[in-house]
């Protein structure tokens, strides 16, 4: 068990450094003029990252518990 969540989150993490590292992202979590970060075509990547971070929160909490 301790090893598949150990090869989920270094999946899960790999994704969200992948994610993180997209142009996507990177137009998303800028700043900008006239309010371009909060541009309604940005709002599906914002939520995808959210989600990447909550998976990968999730697995470390769950590998922790086998830890003990």
């Amino acid at each position: 068990m301790r090893e598949r969540l150990a090869k989920e989150l270094e999946e899960a993490t790999a994704e969200l450094e992948a994610h993180m590292a997209s142009w996507e992202y990177a137009f998303a979590m800028a700043g900008g003029a006239y309010g371009g970060r909060e541009h309604p075509v940005h709002a599906e990547t914002r939520a995808r990252t959210e989600r990447l971070r909550t998976r990968c929160r999730d697995l470390r909490a769950r590998l922790a518990e086998h830890e003990l």
